[in-house]
């Protein structure tokens, strides 16, 4: 029995170890002013490249759709969803417009595209993967929407940057009121994990702070941060953030422990990583 599990042990981290990968920023710039760009990096956080800087306007989100080969970057400033070439970042068209500055986008337990709306009435659209608008999801809206996620049970909870809040939403869309309205100083992305424990990234404040299923504060998760945003799971389990201040990426473990700043510096002339994300080879 022993060896076999020293098997299954030695197999599983072979498998994990196996998998390469690139490591994608949405780099925002200025804000409402360029440069804007999304980089690529290889998973050591090095040889940074330039994957698009075209059609871009205070870019947030990076989403890839691997069946249609594409990948989608939500522009706050100009209000639409680009679709570009997966592999070359080629501009294809727009996937959508007239969005009130589109934040964050995620693949919502339906299948359809969930789009976040930083300005407006701060609703919940959501789009097929055809681009076509089904419409406003939620009925009450969240002032600068920013982070997005559901609980197992298929609860919606969605971040609010100017509120400092949390606000639930049912599975259907209906408003379950604030979840969380204190400890927090600037939410922006939000997550659970595997506990059922809601992560919390606060951009103005120095940690990303953990809450229980029931909107309970358990304390800093990850500190040592400023303006952190972008969030990235390695295929090991390890955690990637986008810290802002200091124009970097960072490296945490699984139990929040700070190992290094992956991407350095300014690497690739980075200024605000807003979005993060781990693409398969």
């Amino acid at each position: 029995m022993k060896i076999r599990t020293v098997f299954f042990m030695f197999l599983w981290t072979t498998l994990v170890c196996s998998q390469s990968y690139d490591i994608y920023v949405s780099d925002a710039g200025n804000f409402d002013k360029p440069p804007w760009q999304i980089l690529k990096f290889n998973q050591q956080g090095e040889n940074p490249t330039v994957f698009i800087d075209t059609h871009l306007n205070w870019p947030q989100d990076i989403l890839f759709l691997e069946d249609s080969k594409t990948v989608l970057i939500s522009n706050l400033g100009s209000g639409t969803i680009t679709k570009h070439d997966a592999n070359t970042g080629a501009y294809i068209g727009d996937f959508a417009k007239d969005i009130s500055g589109p934040t964050r986008t995620k693949l919502g337990p339906d299948g359809l595209l969930y789009v976040l709306q930083w300005t407006g009435n701060g609703k919940v659209l959501r789009f097929n993967l055809d681009g076509n608008n089904l419409g406003e999801f939620t009925k009450v809206g969240v002032p600068q929407s920013i982070g997005l996620d559901w609980d197992a049970q298929g609860n919606l909870y969605v971040s609010s940057y100017k509120d400092k809040t949390i606000r639930k939403y049912d599975a259907k869309g209906n408003d379950m009121g604030i979840f969380i309205d204190s400890n927090l100083m600037g939410p922006t992305n939000i997550w659970f994990d595997a506990e059922g424990d809601l992560l919390v990234s606060d951009y103005n404040g120095t940690s990303i702070k953990r809450f229980s299923a029931q909107g309970a504060f358990k304390g800093d998760f990850m500190v040592g941060l400023k303006n952190s945003e972008g969030i990235a799971y390695t295929p090991e389990g390890n955690i990637l953030v986008g810290n802002g201040n200091t124009h970097s990426v960072k490296l945490f473990d699984h139990m929040g422990i700070y190992i290094k700043d992956i991407i350095a510096n300014g690497s690739g002339k980075l200024l605000t990583p807003n979005a993060v994300v781990i693409r398969h080879k």
